[in-house]
């Protein structure tokens, strides 16, 4: 009997942690069926020369359903090695819509999404015509959640309100949905109160999910996030994610240890909590997300109108370098305009790749004013890279025990400049972090990236190779795998990857597609 597969003679790196073992693997029907030294017959054989092979990589963080409907071959992300992507993060998602609501008013949540869907069923009806690169599996943002029923309103939600969003959360996970996940410092998720979640993440682990957490200050307040996130986890009884752990602005980067140890403490006294991390120094995200949360609950349209109000723009500047409220994160404050790339401006394209510092320069302008005037200009769908994080920070958390990687990458192809994170991260995690760092050693390392978030997300037939499991693998070389994307050319291409395979299919040969895409939407714990 003919295989379809057997990648021969390769160093293989099986996603639980234990040591690399140089062996074959077996694939047929799309399934590992053996691994061992025995040669056997198969339509395709791939001498590895002793090349690494592990599970296709799991992006525990991504914005996938941002464009999936518009690029659904996901090929930047194959190019990276990941093979399952987890989306529906910080809150936003396109499901589920209520009834009457525009596209429009949807984006008033999620800016940028332009497909949105009244449940996940019917969502991912239209997954199934797609023709995908990567597996899917997607959180329901608590965004369109609360927008259902309190619309971008500030007000404190009602029981009853509550209980709206509740169902319709056990109905979305129902269908498919992984959990809920909130973000924290955007509208409407800024306005919500601690019960609020911790009724919503109750609902989640009643119906087995998850609580993904884009919390509410990486800075300033990063403590009582991290309070409030340990809070959630006991009352609720719930496993909780904490997305893209950081510490932004220099003068808070010493909380960070801090920030963790109170991690730790609630995890040995019982808390199930994890957390994600990015292998970069920058953030990236919208412009709003500087602007106080009491000027933003009119709405996108309604707030851009508001800026040719001058005296609701200098309020606006009070706020934020006058009163400075703890209560948000203030990163124009801590963070600097001079370290603020901008990266989309639609209508504006002049002023991507430039900080605001040199926008307000060739205006004429402070550099407060070139922010009010991008997003003047471009309906304030704005969003930049912020170098604000440092190194020493980025190791502490990526070697924590608990830390799993998301790229947090969002790219559309209409995107003249994004964060390399979209294309680089875990090129970069292994090359730099990992092979140069040596923050953990290489069999952990990959672990984090496959072992460890198919079990945290109930992803049972991926992340090891092991007999039984989905042939989602990746053949490379681990001396040599690195990256080279940057905030100048995100689009570069990595190095070191030379195979990747979906369901035992190759759909990526030294970052050329094979013209197939075979990739599904993953329910938790089915096989």
């Amino acid at each position: 009997m003919k295989y379809d597969l057997q990648i021969r003679n390769t160093l293989i790196y099986d996603g639980t942690g234990k040591d690399a073992c140089l062996s074959n693997v077996t694939v047929n029907n799309g399934k590992i069926i053996y691994i061992g030294e025995e040669i056997h017959s198969a339509k395709k054989v791939v001498d590895a020369d002793g090349l690494c092979l592990s599970p296709g990589f799991i992006d525990v963080h991504s914005h996938s359903d941002n464009d999936i409907i518009n690029n659904p071959n996901r090929m930047h992300v194959l190019k990276m090695g990941v093979t399952t992507e987890i989306a529906g993060q910080c809150g936003s998602s396109i499901t589920p819509v209520g009834e009457g609501m525009t596209e429009e008013e949807g984006k008033s949540v999620t800016v940028g999404n332009v497909n949105f869907f009244a449940n996940m069923q019917e969502f991912l009806n239209e997954l199934e015509c797609l023709e995908l690169g990567t597996n899917q599996h997607y959180f329901t943002g608590h965004g369109l959640l609360r927008r259902g029923v309190l619309g971008t309103s500030a007000n404190k939600a009602s029981d009853a309100q509550i209980e709206v969003m509740q169902k319709s959360l056990a109905s979305e996970m129902q269908m498919g949905s992984a959990g809920v996940s909130t973000g924290l410092s955007y509208v409407p998720g800024i306005y919500s109160d601690t019960h609020e979640l911790i009724m919503l993440a109750k609902t989640a682990a009643e119906n087995g999910g998850i609580y993904t957490t884009h919390s509410r200050s990486e800075s300033m307040g990063l403590f009582d996030n991290v309070r409030e996130c340990i809070e959630i986890s006991r009352q609720a009884n719930a496993p909780v994610n904490i997305s893209h752990f950081k510490c932004v602005g220099k003068v808070f980067w010493e909380r960070c240890e801090k920030a963790l140890s109170m991690l730790d403490e609630a995890i040995k006294d019982g808390c199930d909590i994890t957390l994600d991390a990015y292998p970069y120094t920058a953030v990236s995200t919208t412009t709003l997300s500087v602007i106080p949360p009491q000027f933003l609950s009119v709405g996108r349209e309604a707030f851009t109108k508001s800026l040719y109000d001058e005296s609701v723009v200098n309020n606006i500047k009070r706020e934020i370098f006058e009163v400075n409220d703890p209560s948000w994160d203030n990163s124009m404050y801590y963070v600097g305009l001079e370290n603020f790339l901008v990266v989309i401006a639609p209508n504006t394209p002049w002023a991507i790749g430039k900080t605001y510092v040199e926008i307000a320069k060739e205006l004429g302008v402070e550099p407060f004013e070139a922010v009010i005037h991008l997003l003047k200009e471009n309906n304030s769908e704005v969003k930049e890279c912020r170098f604000g994080m440092c190194e020493e920070n980025v190791e502490m958390i990526l070697k924590h025990p608990r830390c799993m990687v998301g790229s947090d990458g969002i790219f559309k192809k209409r995107d003249t400049l994004a964060h390399p994170r979209a294309f680089g991260t875990f090129p970069r995690y292994l090359g730099h972090y990992i092979r140069d760092r040596k923050i953990l050693s290489r069999e952990e390392g990959i672990k984090r990236i496959t072992g460890m978030p198919a079990q945290r997300y109930g992803l049972i037939t991926k992340g090891r190779i092991d007999v039984g499991y989905d042939a989602d693998l990746v053949l490379f070389d681990y001396d040599n795998i690195c990256d080279h994307a940057d905030f100048t050319d995100p689009f570069k291409p990595n190095e070191g990857i030379y195979q990747v395979y979906m369901n035992g299919d190759l759909v990526l040969e030294n970052n050329e597609s094979a013209n197939v895409f075979n990739g599904k939407y993953i329910y938790k714990n089915r096989r």
